[in-house]
């Protein structure tokens, strides 16, 4: 990774696979929805229903950008959850 807005990071996605990358820009936090060229195809088709993972993706997209404490509590979780794992690591669970 790099903090040169000038250079670019390559992700390389399975079939049937979707991806956010999330940013931080300025104190705000940018995001990117990804999708590999089979989920795309599917898009493009009129007649297949939009895949769940790329709608559960679309949503927690949607619900960062609508929700102010979405982005916060999200961020407390992770650390309690980081923290939770920490300690049973450190008592041999």
């Amino acid at each position: 990774m790099t903090d040169s807005k000038d250079k670019k990071t390559t992700i390389t996605l399975e079939p049937g696979q979707v991806a956010i990358v999330l940013g931080m820009e300025d104190g705000q936090i940018s995001r990117q929805l990804f999708a590999s060229p089979e989920v795309d195809a599917m898009l493009d088709d009129e007649k297949s229903e939009i895949p769940f993972h790329y709608f559960l993706a679309s949503a927690f997209l949607v619900r960062l950008d609508q929700d102010e404490n979405f982005a916060s509590d999200l961020a407390e979780w992770y650390d309690e959850k980081l923290n939770g794992e920490a300690g049973e690591a450190d008592t041999g669970q």
